[in-house]
């Protein structure tokens, strides 16, 4: 199955479990898993015949000035932006714009991130 669709059979699997458990949109999809497009990944999950029905699947919640993720605080929403954006500050006091889903992502993701770049060359 995965070859047709552009995708190995394993990250079929991840893309369905991220549509279907975590409730992540086919663009998020996309970024997480590494290859492809929003069109592909909504693509592999009509292959493997997978759709959400009406309340099912988990809501990711809404982001929120405050919320803490690793050492990094959100403190506002950037409106000018036409992706969804945030300025954030970590805990060493570095302030940086950040595209929230990537705070979210699983600890060891390659995208991933839990600290400013500053805190990473210093560990």
């Amino acid at each position: 199955m995965g070859s047709k669709s552009g995708f190995t059979a394993r990250e079929v699997e991840e893309i369905k479990r991220l549509y279907l458990e975590e409730g992540r949109s086919h663009a998020q999809i996309a970024k997480i898993v590494g290859r492809g497009s929003e069109h592909s990944v909504r693509n592999a999950l009509v292959k493997a015949r997978v759709s959400r029905v009406g309340g099912e699947g988990k809501k990711l919640e809404r982001f929120k000035p405050g919320q803490i993720y690793g050492k990094i605080t959100l403190i506002k929403q950037l409106v000018k932006s036409k992706k969804l954006r945030y300025h954030v500050a970590c805990d060493c006091g570095y302030e940086f714009d950040v595209d929230p889903y990537l705070l979210t992502l699983s600890d060891g993701h390659k995208n991933q991130i839990a600290m400013c770049q500053q805190c990473k060359v210093s560990q």
